[in-house]
This record gives C-alpha cells, structure tokens and sequence, in this order.
C-alpha cells in the first residue's frame, strides 16, 4: 500500500491552513461539505449517507451532498477521499470494506495512515439462513451435518472475500467443521438459490429479511456478537452454535483526509453524536435493520488498527 504522504507534498499544509482561518474565524463550514461513499447509490451505506447529510444540513443550514464513487471493492471512492484537501470538506463514509480491500488488493492508501476517524455511526449485521423445506432448523443442526459429511454443507455468499463469506469461513473455522462455499456474483442470486435448496445455506444481509417474512426462508441466526434490537428473538451464532468469540458485524465510519485539523474533526464528531441520539435516527435504523453504534473520534482512531487487523484475519479465512 503506497501512502498519500508519498505524493501529496504541498496540499495539506495549504489546506490546513486554510482550515484552521476559517475555523479561527468561526466560519467552518461556510461552503458545500461533500460525503463519499465508495458504493453505489441506493446501498446500505448510501442510504446512511444521505440520512446523515440531511440531518447536518439542517442543523448547520450548509448544504450537505452525497457523492457516490463505487468500484474497485471501495477502493476508488476511499482514494479520492485519501487525497482530497485534509480541511473538513471531504469526508468518506464507509463500512467494512475499507479495512478489507487493502487485504485483498494493492491499494493507493493505507486504511489507518491515511484517515483520521471522525465517528461510528451505525453496525450491520448478518443474517444466517436457510431454506423453508430445509431439514436444517438450527446452526447446531448445519455444524452436525457437517461433522457428519465434511464439505457436504453448501454456503452462499455475495462474492469471494466479502463480510458474507467472511461470516461462513468464520463458523467453519470456530466450530472446526469443513463447510463448501458457493461464491454468487451478488447476494440476490445467493438467496435464490437457497429458497430453491440449491444450496443449504446463506450469510446476507436485510435483503434475507423480506423472503423470511414471506416464509421462504429460516432465520438460524444473526452474525453480530449480541442479539439485534430489533429481532430480539433471534439467537446469535455464538448462542445458537454454543460457541463463544464469534461477532462479524459491519460498522459504518465517517472518516476523513489525515492531517484535518482536530477542530474540524471535533466538530463533525461533535454533530454525529446528537444526530445519532435523535428519534429520527431511531427509527431510520429500525427501518433498516441496523444498531446503532456511536463512536466519537478518539475511540474510533484508538481502535483503527485493532479494527484493520480484525478485518486482515478474517480476509485470510477466506483465502484458505
């Protein structure tokens, strides 16, 4: 991974500069504050993105865009973020993939070095299912089968080296059973498939919630390390596989160009924290299946390499 300190000379000290006038001055922000997201529109991510600009938008009466730039496993919208000026005006919100894709391939930035946290916002979990006909009824009864014919249970995932994989290799590796994945090109395709017992079982995300109310699907159980908020009938897989230690859930950051003033950073840190503790934000969240999981800044960048090491192994799970 090449660091942005390697190509970008005089940008950040101009930029800082200009930072911290306005922030003397008390004008920050007194133009556009853009938000990045290394997806496309309509994802998960996106739609937190534009909840947020939104809600500061109308606390600060700045306008607040959101800038989708996917591809490259997040890879393209992250380095744009990474070498935009370091003043507050660029930031990147981003989940999982911004520690896993410089695991998985050479990238222009290093996940750590070239970012400074300025909040969690929310966290994702995974859900574990499986067919309606299935005569798998709970994840005790899949690591049974598979103790039983090792390799006989088919998982599908959203892709190779995604948190959905991730989450198979994970169970595979803690229960010590040998479980065979089945990479899809999208989760869509994976759900399907598992609907249609073409294979037993499958890790995704909200998009399993509609065929589980359908009665398509069997929920087995959540990938977080506690029960979600809202289905608190479900057990997680440490409970339901008797295990302990399992958590695979997906938080989303903002985090923005290293050398941001703390100032600016405290700022937006600062405004995601009363956001993120208003009603609306609630009820956004239970809409979308996600917990909300506030962080402020300093407890975000205390964790960022424990975080990006956290990712690397379970990226070298899905290598083996």
């Amino acid at each position: 991974m090449v660091s942005r300190r390697s190509f970008l000379i005089h940008l950040p000290i101009g930029a800082m500069l200009t930072a911290k006038v306005a922030l003397a001055q008390g004008r920050y922000p007194d133009h556009p504050v853009r938000f990045v997201t290394p997806v496309a529109a309509g994802s998960g991510t996106d739609v937190m993105a534009r909840q947020v600009a939104a809600a500061l938008n109308a606390a600060w009466g700045v306008a607040v865009v959101v800038e989708n730039k996917p591809g490259a496993g997040g890879s393209i919208g992250t380095a744009h973020v990474a070498s935009a000026a370091p003043d507050g005006y660029t930031l990147l919100i981003t989940f999982s993939t911004h520690y896993t894709t410089p695991w998985l391939t050479q990238t222009s930035y290093d996940a750590v070095a070239d970012f400074k946290p300025v909040s969690r916002l929310a966290s994702t979990t995974l859900f574990m299912v499986t067919g309606k006909s299935s005569p798998l009824k709970t994840v005790a009864d899949v690591i049974t089968a598979s103790k039983r014919a090792p390799g006989s249970i088919n998982y599908g995932s959203a892709g190779q080296g995604t948190p959905s994989h991730m989450s198979g290799a994970l169970l595979a590796s803690m229960a010590g059973i040998e479980m065979t994945h089945a990479p899809y090109r999208n989760g869509s395709q994976a759900l399907v498939d598992t609907v249609n017992g073409q294979v037993q079982v499958a890790f995704s995300g909200q998009a399993a919630l509609p065929l589980v109310r359908s009665g398509d699907l069997r929920l087995l159980a959540v990938t977080a390390g506690k029960r979600s908020a809202h289905l608190p009938d479900v057990p997680t897989i440490n409970e339901a596989a008797g295990i302990q230690g399992y958590d695979l859930a997906s938080p989303i950051w903002v985090m923005a160009p290293q050398d941001t003033p703390d100032a600016v950073i405290n700022k937006l840190s600062a405004a995601f924290s009363v956001i993120t503790a208003t009603p609306e934000f609630a009820a956004f969240c239970a809409a979308q299946f996600l917990e909300r999981d506030y962080q402020p800044a300093g407890q975000v960048e205390s964790t960022a390499r424990e975080e990006s090491e956290k990712w690397r192994r379970l990226v070298e799970l899905t290598k083996a």
